[in-house]
């Protein structure tokens, strides 16, 4: 489940299904009115009732305020966080370094959010049946070295699932999880251009010859006449 705040006052969060493959939106939450102390409550209670899911917070902005509250005054255990290695953000697993409760949505996390966003929603490895997250897709555009959602419009709940893929790409969730979807895709992709290859068919070297060929024990070739059909 992953949290943000969006443009015009908006924060939301999406629950994501990890059990089976492909995962698939369960759950989403979206508002412009709840206040940001009393936000963490509706993530914990929301969290207690998926089992105790893992939360990943994004820390930007007023994020930072929410994570704090999260898991200090209300001691949620099953927070994501993130440490910094060679320059780039990494999930912990809670060991080393410098930890930080949740992601800061840099330009590197949300490119490779969006890239990998793109090829789980084209290959269905990401299933999310839902009118406003569809709305939010289809106004989700280029713009210069980004994606962001045309002016005018929100992308809260895109966002939530930018964030998402990106954790999908992380080590920690190959462990947690025994999913590497990277060598899944290329796997699928394999099959496909194996299935797409026309198989080997018969060659006709210009010579005809009536009915069956056999050969027999002392390697001599011999025909039966043309078979008529009944």
């Amino acid at each position: 489940m992953t949290y943000l705040e969006g443009s015009a006052g908006i924060i939301a969060f999406i629950v994501f299904d990890i059990t089976e493959y492909p995962y698939r939106a369960v759950g989403k939450y979206r508002s412009k009115d709840i206040s940001p102390l009393i936000y963490p409550n509706v993530i914990y209670d929301t969290a207690k009732k998926y089992n105790d899911a893992f939360v990943m917070i994004e820390v930007n902005d007023i994020g930072e305020q929410v994570s704090n509250i999260l898991h200090q005054d209300l001691e949620y255990e099953n927070m994501l966080s993130t440490v910094y290695k060679a320059g780039s953000q990494h999930i912990s697993a809670g060991f080393a370094g410098r930890q930080q409760m949740g992601v800061r949505t840099t330009k590197s996390v949300k490119r490779i959010g969006c890239s990998t966003l793109k090829d789980m929603i084209e290959q269905d490895k990401l299933i999310i049946e839902d009118y406003d997250y569809i709305f939010e897709l289809s106004n989700f555009v280029s713009r210069k070295e980004s994606y962001e959602a045309e002016e005018g419009m929100h992308d809260d709940l895109v966002m939530c699932s930018v964030l998402f893929a990106w954790l999908v790409r992380q080590e920690y969730f190959k462990d947690i999880t025994d999913d590497d979807l990277r060598q899944g895709l290329f796997e699928e992709n394999q099959k496909m251009i194996e299935e797409d290859v026309l198989p080997f068919g018969f060659v006709d070297d210009g010579h005809e010859e009536d009915g069956i060929i056999n050969i027999d024990e002392t390697r001599d070739r011999w025909a039966l006449p043309q078979l008529t059909d009944l």
